[in-house]
């Protein structure tokens, strides 16, 4: 079957999202949770400081969660015990949190292929009620189903890219270390900012592959409920056969995504001006929280969308070759 222009295939992506909202819902609240369990370590580290140290509490986490935890790392680097006790915390609780949200992302996921396969043709047709309607497929038990079939391989992808992001950052910690070591033994210390940009770069390109490989896999195996290895290996056909296509959506949503965090950061920096003005200050909390939660649905609704505007791709590849192993049609004949 032939590949969908790449307008076909995002208008594919963003009906069958819109028409299956309630994944949005579950993926956005299951990340906010996820985000607001990493705060839990950070809180207790910062108790923690503010008893052997006497740093106010409230002065930690003026800045951030982010800056807290780096406040709290170092003001706990004099007591071995209480360091280690709190890196254990947040990695157990990043560890289980992260596997506990790809578990339930998978299941969303496997609800947007269903229904993607129940209307292929959602791209052709001009937008209304009716195809909406036949566009949706969720349901809570299509979630848990997606979830009991694809979440011991949603886990195994998790794990092992986790552990690819956190080889690349010991990689680029120890390539900034030595870089700058044998910059100061030869005097290259006017090269070291060059060795900095390109580092960062290779750094930055090589987290975006790892991510963009990593929704593609989520794709395939839901796609073709194949195993991990067959998914890596047609994902090395059609990222090569069909790396146009990739590449145009990929860089469409990006841009999207772009602009949206530009917009959400003037929008943020103009509530914080308004926040300094007497009375208003108070308006502002409520308009911060929605703000918030209006730009984490927005951000959810696009990844989900470009990842139906993968899978609606992939599936025509991947049909075209491998007819035999898409047990899905029936599945699917199932979803309500």
């Amino acid at each position: 079957m032939r590949t969908l222009p790449l307008g076909a295939a995002l208008k594919s992506g963003t009906l069958i999202t819109a028409a299956n909202w309630p994944v949005i819902l579950i993926d956005f609240t299951i990340e906010s949770f996820y985000k607001l369990a990493l705060t839990i370590p950070v809180l207790g580290g910062a108790l923690a400081v503010a008893a052997i140290v006497g740093t106010d509490i409230g002065a930690m986490l003026e800045e951030g969660v982010r800056a807290a935890a780096d406040t709290v790392v170092g003001s706990l680097s004099t007591a071995p015990i209480a360091l280690t006790s709190f890196l254990v915390a947040l990695a157990v609780i990043a560890l289980g949190g992260a596997l506990l949200m790809y578990a339930v992302k998978i299941g969303t996921l496997a609800v947007l292929v269903g229904a993607e396969r129940r209307a292929p043709d959602v791209h052709a047709h001009p937008v209304s009620q009716e195809l909406m309607r036949r566009a949706g497929g969720y349901s809570l038990q299509a979630v848990y189903d997606g979830i009991r079939r694809f979440g011991r391989r949603a886990l195994v992808l998790a794990l092992g890219f986790g552990l690819a992001d956190l080889l690349l950052g010991v990689l680029y910690l120890l390539v900034m270390g030595y870089g700058l070591s044998l910059a100061m033994r030869l005097t290259w210390l006017p090269a070291w900012p060059l060795l900095v940009i390109v580092a960062t770069t290779v750094g930055v390109v090589a987290i975006v592959g790892t991510n963009l490989a990593f929704d593609l896999l989520r794709v395939i195996v839901v796609t073709d409920d194949c195993s991990i290895p067959t998914a890596f290996r047609r994902l090395a056909r059609f990222a090569i056969e069909d790396s146009r296509q990739v590449v145009g959506i990929f860089s469409v949503i990006g841009g999207v995504m772009i602009v949206a965090t530009a917009a959400s950061i003037l929008a943020a920096a103009g509530l914080a001006a308004v926040a300094w003005v007497p009375l208003l200050g108070v308006v502002v909390v409520p308009l911060q929280a929605a703000a918030w939660i209006v730009r984490g649905l927005i951000f959810q609704y696009l990844s989900l969308a470009s990842l139906v505007a993968y899978e609606t791709q992939y599936r025509r590849f991947s049909e075209a070759r491998w007819p035999a192993t898409v047990p899905w049609p029936e599945r699917v004949a199932r979803l309500p």
